[in-house]
C-alpha cells in the first residue's frame, strides 16, 4: 500500500477527519496552537500503531508495556510500526550521561579494555606483560655489551635481613645489591632495622650476544622476583622489565583489562569515595554563615536557629574565649585561626563551663570542640529523619568529588590510556573534538585489527550526533541537564544508528533550540532517515523544515473547538498557493510579522563582568534595561550558561540572598533598580496533576467566590471551600476530587476509569446542585477559556484574566485541564498571563527560554505583542531565541 489512509478521526477536537498520507515520505503537520496537530500525529496515528503492536504480544509481555487506549477513529490502513520521539527530557538518574544513552560509552569501555595501555599512576611508567623470551629479546635489542641481570626481591621495606642473606648464599647466589651497592653474601652485611631498603640478587653478568645465557638469566631473575627484573648496562644505567601487569618500580599490579573496570556503575571501576557519581554534597561555610557582618550572638550561624542560650551558647562562648574573642565579635573581624576553629574544630583542650537554667547548678569539663562542619557532617549521617536531612541540605553544596575530581573512576583506571588519553579525557571532549580525535588516531597494525569494528561503531554514533546539531555536547554531560529538544535529537540519532526500515517515525518539533546553521544539518538527517525507507511525520512550525518537506498538512482554522479540520494538504508549493491556508499566507509573504519602525533606546544596563562558567571565555556583557533583548547564537555557545547560571542565580543571590551558587563571574552591577527577577520557563505549572490553568492563574478562587454568592449557596451556608476539589466537603469522596478511579491490573498496566459516583465531575451531588447562569462548578471546569469568557464576561477581574489567556493564544484550553497534559509552550504562556495580570512595578527582569516553542507564525505574532506590552510597562525582557521572527523584532541583540 502506497498511502496511510485515515478515515473518521474524531479524537479530542478532530472533526471526523479523513485523509491519505503518502508512505516513505517526509511529512510536516503544521497549524496554530490547539488546532489538533498533536492529536492527529500522536493521539491518533502513534496511539493506534502502538496499540496494534502491543496487542500482538502475549499477556506476559504486555505487562511490561503501556497499553494505549484505542483512538476515536473509524479505520487506519497502511499503518507501519510506529516510533514516537517526543520532546521529553531523558533520565534524571545522575549516573546517566550522553555517552551512556547513546551507547558510545559502552563501546569506549570495550575499546580501552582491548587496546588500552596501563601506566603506573605514581611513576607514569608503561606497564606491559611479556614472556621471559620476549624480555631477553628486548634486552638484546636495546642494550649492547656486558650487562648485569638483577632480581629485585625487596622494595622499600624495613629490617636487617640477616637470614635472607644466609639463605641466598646457601642457594648459590654470591652477590647482592643493597641500596644500589654490591655486596658478597658470604660477608657480614649490616642494615639498620628501622630504615627502608632495596635488595636485588645479582643473577649474572652476561654479554647481550649470548642469547642462551641471557634467556636463562632473565628467566631465573623473573622467577625469584615474581615477574620483575633489572638490567644494568656498562654505564650503570638501570632498565626495568616485567612479565606481569605490574609497575616495574613500585610493583603496583594491574589485573587483566575488562570493560567493567571502566564503568562508573560497577564497583570494579567506580571511585570508592563518590561511588561513581563524581560529585559530593558537603557543607558550605558561606551557607552556614552567610552574613559575616553579624556576630555569633546576633545569629550569624544560620545553621542554628537561636544561639542566645542553651548548650550551644556555652560551647561557642568557651571556644571564643579560648581563642581570644567573644560571641559579640562580628565574624568578619575574626582572624583565620579563630574562624577555622569555629568552622572546622580544634584539637586543643578547652574548658567548657555550663550553668543550668535554674542558675544554681554548675558543671565544668575540659574537652575539644568538634567544629560546625564536622558536627553537621556527623549529624547528617546519623539522622534517620528525611525532614531533618532536607533541612540540613539547605546548607550544603554539590562539589566535585575530592578523590576523583569529578571523573567518577578510580585513579588506577584513569591511568589506562590510548595515545596518552584516558577514557574520561575522551568523554570530556565535545562530540566534534571526539570525532577529530578518532579520525587522527594512530594505532599499530595489531591494535587496528582488534579495534577496527569498535571504532567503526563509535565514529558512526558520533557522526549521527554531529548531524543532528549536537556536536557541542560532551559525552560526559549529565542526561538530566539536557533540554527536551536535545534529548529528542539524541534519541533521533540513536534511531538513525539502528538502520531500521519500514517504520513510521513521529517527531515533535525537532528544530527546537537549534540555530539556523544547525537546522540544515537536522533536515538532512531527517531526509536520510526517510531515504532508508521510513515514513516521517513531524509536528513543526519552522519555515525551513516546512519548505523541505515532501508533503504538508495544515490544520485549523482556529484553536480548540474552532480547530480540528484539515485546511490544506499537499506539497509546500501547493500549500503556499492555497488562499485558505494560514501557513501558506505566511510562506508566500501575504501575511508577515513586521519589523518594528522604531526600536527602544536606553542608557541603563546590567553589567556582568568576567563570565567564566563552562565554555564562557572571561567575557564582559552589558544587557540594556527597559527594552526587549534577544540572546542568540549557535547551539552550545553559552547562552543558557550566561543567562541562567550567571545572571539569574547571581541576581537571586544579590537581591534575595539565594543559597544557590551562581556560575563563575567577577561581579554583576546595574545602573537602575531591579526589584524582581522572574524566569518564565516551560516547566509544568504546579507540582501535581491537580494543578490546572484555573488554579494557577487564581481565577478559580474568584469563580468559587461567585458560586458562594448564589442564592442556593447562601441558603445552604456554603463557603468557598465547598467548591474546591482538593479538600473534603464539596468534593466526591469516592475519587477524592479526581473524577477518575485507578484500577490496578496484574498482567496489564493500571487503568483509570470514570468515577461511578460523580461520573467524572469531581464533586458530590449537593455541590453540583448549586449553579451560576445554569452552570455547575464542574461545568465551569470543563469549559474552554473562550466559553468561560462568555459566562463570566460581566465580572471584570475574571474577564481580565481570561482575556489575557486568550491574548497569548490559549483560548482553546480547558479551565480544569490537568497541568500534566499541557505542553511546555502552553505552560510557559500560562505563566506569562499570570505576570501580565499582576500590577507592574516597572522594575522586573523577565527571563524566557525559547518562548516560540510550539508556536505557529500567527501565534508568534501574538507572543511578540504580549512581550512588548510587558516592556511598555517599564520592565526588561531577555529572551534566548533562534526564531528569526522574534530576533528581528527585538530592540537589542
Amino acid at each position: 500500500m502506497k498511502n496511510i489512509i485515515i478515515k473518521g478521526a474524531r479524537e479530542h477536537n478532530l472533526k471526523n477527519i479523513t485523509i491519505e498520507l503518502p508512505r516513505d515520505k517526509f511529512i510536516v503537520i503544521t497549524g496554530i496552537s490547539g488546532s489538533g496537530k498533536s492529536t492527529l500525529a500522536f493521539d491518533t496515528l502513534y496511539a493506534e500503531g502502538q496499540r496494534r503492536y502491543v496487542e500482538s504480544l502475549s499477556a506476559y509481555a504486555r505487562q511490561f508495556l503501556g497499553l494505549m487506549n484505542k483512538p476515536d477513529v473509524d479505520s487506519i490502513e497502511g499503518l507501519s510500526p510506529a516510533i514516537s520521539i517526543e520532546q521529553k527530557t531523558t533520565s534524571k538518574n545522575p549516573r546517566s550521561t550522553v555517552g551512556t544513552i547513546t551507547e558510545i560509552y559502552d563501546y569506549l569501555r570495550l575499546l580501552f579494555a582491548r587496546i588500552g595501555t596501563p601506566y603506573c599512576p605514581t611513576h607514569n611508567t608503561k606497564i606491559e606483560s611479556q614472556s621471559p623470551q620476549k624480555i631477553s629479546n628486548r634486552i638484546a635489542e636495546e642494550l649492547k655489551g656486558t650487562i648485569t641481570i638483577l632480581s629485585p626481591i625487596i622494595r622499600q621495606k624495613k629490617g636487617t635481613y640477616e637470614q635472607l642473606f644466609k639463605d641466598l648464599n646457601k642457594e648459590g647466589y654470591t652477590r647482592v645489591r643493597v641500596n644500589k651497592t654490591i655486596y658478597r653474601t658470604d660477608e657480614k652485611i649490616t642494615l639498620e632495622r628501622y630504615k627502608k631498603h632495596d635488595i636485588d640478587i645479582v643473577i649474572d653478568r652476561v654479554e647481550t650476544t649470548d642469547n642462551t645465557r641471557l634467556a636463562e638469566a632473565c628467566e631465573q631473575a623473573l622467577q625469584k622476583a615474581e615477574g620483575l627484573l633489572i638490567a644494568l648496562d656498562s654505564s650503570g644505567k638501570q632498565y626495568t622489565y616485567s612479565s606481569t601487569m605490574a609497575c616495574p618500580i613500585c610493583g603496583m599490579i594491574f589485573e587483566e583489562l575488562q570493560p567493567r573496570m571502566f564503568s562508573f556503575n560497577s564497583p570494579f571501576g567506580a571511585c570508592e569515595t563518590c561511588h561513581g557519581l563524581g560529585i559530593k554534597m558537603e557543607f558550605d561555610p558561606d551557607l552556614i554563615i552567610p552574613d559575616k557582618d553579624l556576630s555569633i550572638a546576633d545569629g550569624a550561624i544560620a545553621l542554628y536557629k537561636t544561639i542566645r542560650d542553651g548548650w550551644r551558647n556555652n560551647y561557642l562562648g568557651a571556644v571564643a574565649k579560648h581563642y581570644g574573642f567573644d560571641i559579640f565579635t562580628p565574624i568578619k573581624d575574626l582572624n583565620t585561626q579563630q574562624y577555622d576553629a569555629i568552622m572546622y574544630g580544634s584539637t586543643e583542650p578547652i574548658r567548657f563551663n555550663f550553668i543550668m537554667k535554674n542558675g544554681d547548678t554548675h558543671y565544668s569539663h575540659i574537652g575539644t570542640w568538634e567544629g560546625l562542619i564536622p558536627q553537621s557532617e556527623r549529624l547528617y549521617k546519623q539522622t534517620e529523619s528525611e525532614y531533618r536531612r532536607q533541612d540540613m541540605e539547605r546548607f550544603m553544596r554539590i562539589s566535585p568529588c575530592p578523590t576523583c575530581q569529578g571523573k567518577r573512576l578510580k585513579h588506577k583506571i584513569l591511568s589506562i590510556k590510548i595515545t596518552q588519553k584516558s577514557i574520561i579525557d575522551i568523554t570530556d571532549m565535545s562530540v566534534k573534538q571526539s570525532l577529530q580525535f578518532f579520525e587522527n588516531l594512530k594505532l599499530t597494525k595489531k591494535q587496528e585489527e582488534i579495534a577496527h569494528l569498535i571504532l567503526k561503531e563509535i565514529n558512526a554514533r558520533l557522526k549521527f550526533l554531529d548531524n543532528v546539531g549536537l556536536n557541542y555536547l560532551t559525552l560526559s554531560r549529565n542526561a538530566g541537564t539536557l533540554s527536551g529538544g536535545e534529548a529528542q535529537r539524541i534519541r533521533l540519532a540513536t534511531q538513525i544508528g539502528s538502520n531500521l526500515m519500514g517504520v513510521l517515525y513521529i517527531l515533535d518539533e525537532p528544530s527546537v533550540g537549534l540555530h539556523q546553521r544547525d537546522n540544515k544539518k537536522l533536515i538532512r538527517t531527517l531526509q536520510r532517515l526517510r531515504d532508508l525507507g521510513n515514513t516521517l511525520i513531524v509536528v513543526e512550525h519552522d519555515e525551513e523544515t516546512i519548505r523541505n518537506a515532501d508533503y504538508v498538512v495544515d490544520m485549523g482554522p482556529g484553536a480548540g473547538i474552532h480547530g480540528g479540520k484539515i485546511i490544506a494538504h499537499g506539497t509546500p508549493r501547493q500549500i503556499e498557493r492555497n488562499p485558505r491556508s494560514l501557513t501558506g499566507q505566511y510562506l508566500s509573504g501575504k501575511q508577515a510579522i513586521l519589523v518594528p519602525e522604531t526600536r527602544r533606546q536606553t542608557r541603563q544596563h546590567i553589567h556582568i563582568k568576567g563570565c567564566k562558567e563552562n565554555n564562557l571565555k572571561n567575557i564582559d556583557v552589558d544587557i540594556p534595561l527597559g527594552v526587549f533583548t534577544v540572546i542568540t547564537g549557535v547551539s552550545g555557545s553559552g547562552k543558557s550558561t550566561l543567562i541562567y547560571e550567571i545572571l539569574y542565580k547571581g541576581l537571586m543571590r544579590k537581591l534575595h540572598e539565594s543559597r544557590d551558587p551562581p556560575g563563575k563571574h567577577d561581579e554583576i552591577t546595574f545602573d537602575t533598580e531591579i526589584d524582581k527577577v522572574i524566569v518564565i520557563d516551560q516547566s509544568p505549572i504546579g507540582k501535581t496533576p491537580r494543578s490546572n490553568p484555573a488554579t494557577y492563574t487564581k481565577v478559580f478562587d474568584e469563580i468559587r467566590k461567585i458560586f458562594t454568592m448564589t442564592p442556593e449557596a447562601k441558603l445552604r451556608g456554603y463557603q468557598a471551600g465547598r467548591f474546591s476539589f482538593n479538600v473534603p466537603g464539596g468534593r466526591c469522596e469516592t475519587c477524592q476530587g479526581d473524577g477518575l478511579i485507578k484500577i490496578e491490573m496484574n498482567f496489564l498496566p493500571d487503568i483509570y476509569v470514570e468515577c461511578e459516583e460523580c461520573k467524572g465531575k469531581r464533586y458530590n451531588k449537593e455541590t453540583l446542585e448549586v449553579q451560576y447562569k445554569g452552570k455547575s462548578i464542574a461545568d465551569v471546569l470543563a469549559m474552554s477559556v473562550e466559553e468561560a469568557t462568555d459566562v463570566f464576561g460581566n465580572i471584570p477581574y475574571i474577564r481580565k484574566k481570561l482575556e489575557t489567556l486568550s491574548r497569548v493564544g490559549l483560548s482553546y484550553i480547558k479551565l480544569g485541564q490537568s497541568s500534566t497534559t499541557l505542553s511546555g509552550g502552553e505552560a510557559q504562556r500560562i505563566k506569562l498571563t499570570r505576570e501580565l495580570s499582576k500590577k507592574s512595578t516597572g522594575k522586573t527582569l523577565y527571563l524566557l527560554d525559547e518562548p516560540t516553542t510550539g508556536l505557529h507564525f500567527h501565534d508568534v505574532k501574538k507572543l511578540i505583542d504580549v512581550l512588548n506590552s510587558l516592556v511598555n510597562m517599564g520592565n526588561t525582557i531577555v529572551v534566548i531565541e533562534h526564531n528569526m521572527e522574534v530576533i528581528k523584532c527585538a530592540d537589542w541583540i
